[in-house]
């Protein structure tokens, strides 16, 4: 069976030797690896996950970082990887609080050099308002220009609290994507819950530009919530991604394979939506 993850998470080898020097440059790289027992994969890691699944396709985001320079150096590493490796695919960060021109510059730049959207953006712990129309407006516009999809981390509005966990709640994620229908969009950790709200006929109607991916489904729901998404918006709409390095691969495909759903679903949520979404 053919596997496309489009959440994963690799960084340059200097990040991993020198946590704390990172980790002092950027706010968000802190909150999320400030502690050492959690791993910062690089690499070396990647080579080993393409070993073990020869065939997988991965799509590498950055864990969009607030400093300007990181989220550069950090975009180059990725785009690196891409330009190595055939089966993988990457998406840039850029944060609004840079400036329209210089996001649009720094969108252009990775486009040009094979980047295939922006992500996994973190606005809450960015510092930005995704509902500031007036700021993201001639930013979708020339994502939507370049092809490009854009990924944002997603809340859970309810249960337990984790690191990163933010605000990124359903209402907020709705009201983004109903202003911006033309905009392809990903929303990660099933949205934050918003397909149940799919059972509302303007919600599914007004959310055609918006896919969800499983990104550490286990650590957030019982696998079976898949199921029960599938069967409120379609499987086309569902794509497979573990959130590597934090599940395992193997791991997190084991629990889409477990789902009481036909094959032909299976099929769709661990590769063709993605395939197709990603023209791969």
């Amino acid at each position: 069976m053919n596997i496309v993850d489009v959440h994963t998470h690799f960084f340059p080898k200097e990040m991993n030797l020198n946590r704390s020097k990172f980790c002092k440059l950027d706010k968000n790289f802190n909150l999320l690896y400030s502690d050492e027992k959690i791993n910062i994969p690089t690499e070396n890691e990647l080579l080993e996950i393409i070993n073990k699944f020869p065939s997988i396709k991965l799509v590498v985001q950055s864990i969009s970082y607030i400093d300007y320079e990181l989220s550069k150096y950090t975009n180059d590493f990725l785009l690196e990887l891409s330009k190595n490796y055939d089966q993988i695919k990457v998406f840039g960060s850029i944060n609004t609080n840079w400036g329209t021109d210089k996001c649009i510059e720094e969108i252009n730049r990775i486009n040009q050099l094979g980047a295939k959207g922006i992500g996994e953006l973190h606005p809450d712990i960015q510092g930005f308002d995704i509902l500031d129309f007036n700021a993201f407006d001639p930013i979708v516009e020339n994502l939507i220009s370049n092809n490009m999809l854009i990924n944002f981390h997603s809340s859970e509005p309810v249960g337990h609290d984790y690191k990163g966990k933010g605000k990124m709640l359903p209402d907020i994620l709705y009201k983004f994507a109903l202003n911006y229908k033309k905009l392809k969009i990903i929303y990660s950790h099933l949205g934050g819950g918003l397909p149940i709200y799919y059972l509302m006929p303007e919600i599914i109607r007004d959310l055609n530009n918006v896919y969800y991916d499983t990104a550490a489904l286990d650590f957030l729901y019982d696998p079976k919530i898949v199921k029960i998404f599938h069967e409120i918006i379609g499987e086309d709409k569902i794509l497979f991604g573990s959130d590597y390095g934090l599940i395992e691969i193997d791991r997190a495909i084991n629990s889409i394979l477990q789902l009481d759903i036909d094959s032909k679903a299976k099929e769709n949520i661990l590769s063709n939506n993605a395939l197709k979404l990603l023209s791969w």
